[in-house]
């Protein structure tokens, strides 16, 4: 290869430890960069997407366990533009051709000799972004940033952003959740996870604030979602500035077709970062004279702040009320754009830390649930 050509980003996934050190050793060379090892874990997921390899080899020796071809074809390496290539020390036809029903572009023997597996590899590299160019498919996406913004505390606003992520995750689309609520985020409660690090880690770390940092720092639920969890406690928030906050928006925002944004009650300085960054915000509301009034004073901020046409308003636990949609279409001059009655299975999905988009229900509020997860889908334009 000339010099000037980029190198070759390579993860290696392999639970073997002979298997990782044969692998280096065949790759060692300045065009080729192994940036990375992974297992077969769920946790190494998170892990193989932050490092964007151009070729995972997957070392294993036979029998193959079905879960590492099922492991593969869960990463969808296809379609984010990476190529899948098994190392094993025993290769036959009939492998090959049950490895490539799951995308798998090769099987190399462990045994070939290094200057050949070293030229295979680039030679994949190179077939598959020949590939891509003919799909058009691409390492980075068409993403959009959703804000969720809830005027007074208590307005579910939380429990919508939890579920919207979840159900776009179900349906196969690419979905980080940011818990910026700095002082009482509980995004991690609500998908009953207990992340390691949260935003005020990646915001310390020395490495600085990029794709990578913040895969690093987050949580994968098993729905697909990636959880960047708020600070473990309020006194933290104070370590969060607002250009942190920009930061990882955009660091995320290439990589993510939906990047789902849980805000504060407030409009503090990181928050009104946020919201600069964002597409739609969508502000939460409840059918009472406390929210109306909350809603007023935010949407008159964000005209201030130019930013009010990305304004959307949500009605949460709508019930007949004195106060009802059209008072507040009428004060904020602006539509509505979902109305989601109240429910009992809402609290119900709380208290289990169990998004109710993962359960079957023919409710009223299931069913409005389920023509605003559409309406997004469709405001985007899939």
């Amino acid at each position: 290869m000339e010099n000037n050509m980029e190198s070759v980003k390579v993860v290696i996934i392999s639970e073997d430890t002979s298997i990782r050190v044969n692998l280096k050793k065949k790759l060692a060379d300045k065009d080729i960069q192994i940036v990375g090892y992974a297992d077969f874990k769920d946790e190494s997921r998170l892990k193989i997407d932050g490092l964007f390899p151009d070729v995972v080899i997957v070392g294993v020796k036979v029998p193959i366990d079905p879960e590492v071809f099922s492991f593969v074809e869960s990463m969808k390496f296809q379609s984010k533009g990476c190529a899948a290539v098994i190392a094993t020390d025993d290769v036959t036809v009939d492998l090959v051709n049950y490895a490539a029903r799951f995308g798998i572009r090769q099987v190399l023997p462990l045994d070939m000799k290094d200057n050949e597996f070293y030229s295979r590899v680039v030679q994949v590299n190179e077939y598959e972004k020949v590939i891509q160019a003919q799909l058009n498919i691409q390492k980075r996406v068409r993403s959009k940033v959703i804000a969720f913004f809830g005027c007074k505390g208590g307005t579910g606003k939380s429990v919508m952003a939890t579920n919207l992520a979840v159900a776009l995750s179900k349906r196969g689309s690419n979905v980080i959740l940011l818990d910026m609520d700095l002082r009482f985020g509980d995004q991690n409660i609500l998908l009953d996870l207990e992340p390691k690090d949260t935003i005020v880690e990646l915001a310390q770390d020395p490495e600085g604030i990029s794709i990578e940092r913040v895969n690093a720092f987050s949580i994968m639920h098993s729905s697909g979602v990636v959880l960047l969890a708020a600070p473990k406690s309020p006194e933290y928030a104070e370590y969060i500035k607002p250009d942190h906050i920009t930061k990882v928006i955009r660091s995320v925002r290439p990589y993510y077709e939906y990047v789902l944004v849980d805000l504060g009650s407030n409009f503090s300085d990181e928050t009104i970062a946020a919201l600069q960054e964002c597409d739609e915000i969508m502000i939460v509301n409840n059918p009472d004279i406390l929210s109306l009034k909350a809603a007023k004073s935010a949407v008159s901020i964000l005209e201030q702040l130019g930013i009010k046409e990305k304004a959307r308003l949500i009605m949460n636990k709508n019930v007949n009320s004195l106060i009802r949609m059209k008072d507040f279409e009428s004060m904020l001059e602006i539509p509505f754009y979902a109305s989601i009655s109240a429910d009992k299975m809402f609290n119900s999905s709380v208290n289990k830390g169990e998004p109710f988009v993962l359960r079957t229900s023919r409710t009223v509020a299931a069913k409005e649930f389920s023509s605003f997860i559409q309406r997004v889908i469709a405001d985007k334009g899939e």
